[in-house]
């Protein structure tokens, strides 16, 4: 089972739900993918990149074909792909082990320059997930049967937890977060990381921690192509855009 990788240049994306009703990036991040390995990054998904919990089949079946192909085209190239599990798609969790174009891990510590970075996808650490997993997955799977009547109901829930979020008291996070991921990052780093990159909330953004460490999402694909860019341990968050190679930060 691989947890441990090296790379000078690496981009992380993570949340792109292909066979979720709401999901329409599936060109974007294909091409998005061909782009990154064509500038000489490696590749980490950090989960939730196929959505099993709440799966339209057909959609899932006609997506899947085309990005296998496009994984291999680029694996041919000599670019690695990482992909850490997420709790959409922990059915993978099954199959911890190098797929020949993909690479599949349940966390991923990267040595890049200087830095020691873990990439979690980090539903480990969302207090509903852990303290009530049986609502969670019924509650994960009813969310789908709305999503496939009105899709536009993930912007209206998103708005929600920005609203439940700013409520806490700890207001130094990400906006739309619950302070557990913020603390869960902190204490990671303090076990030897530089920083701490976690997907599954859909929100992005970075904060500083205590002693120069810092934490960083790298939000959703289902309503802005967010990416992280990691190049020689440094750490900056971008947004691609196909009519746009140069990617504004």
């Amino acid at each position: 089972m691989m947890t441990t990788a090296s790379a000078h240049k690496l981009v992380v994306i993570s949340d792109i739900h292909l066979g979720n009703p709401f999901s329409k990036g599936r060109d974007e991040a294909l091409s998005f993918l061909k782009w990154a390995s064509s500038e000489g990054f490696d590749i980490c998904i950090n989960g939730d990149g196929l959505e099993i919990a709440q799966v339209s089949f057909d959609k899932l079946a006609q997506e899947i074909p085309v990005v296998v192909r496009t994984l291999k085209e680029i694996n041919k190239r000599g670019t690695n792909v990482y992909y850490v599990v997420g709790n959409h798609d922990i059915a993978l969790e099954n199959f911890l082990e190098d797929w020949g174009s993909l690479k599949v891990c349940p966390f991923l510590n990267l040595n890049s320059g200087f830095a020691r970075i873990r990439i979690e996808h980090g539903h480990l650490y969302d207090p509903f997930f852990i303290k009530f997993p049986n609502a969670y997955e019924v509650l994960t799977r009813l969310a789908g049967v709305f999503l496939e009547i009105h899709p536009s109901l993930y912007k209206f829930w998103i708005n929600i937890e920005k609203i439940f979020a700013s409520l806490q008291w700890n207001k130094s996070g990400i906006p739309g977060e619950l302070s557990e991921f913020q603390e869960a990052a902190n204490e990671i780093c303090r076990r030897g990381f530089d920083a701490v990159i976690f997907g599954h909330t859909h929100h992005m953004g970075e904060v500083d921690l205590p002693d120069n460490k810092k934490y960083y999402n790298s939000g959703s694909w289902l309503m802005s192509f967010n990416y992280l860019e990691i190049n020689n341990g440094i750490i900056q968050k971008k947004f691609w855009s196909k009519s746009n190679t140069n990617n504004k930060r």
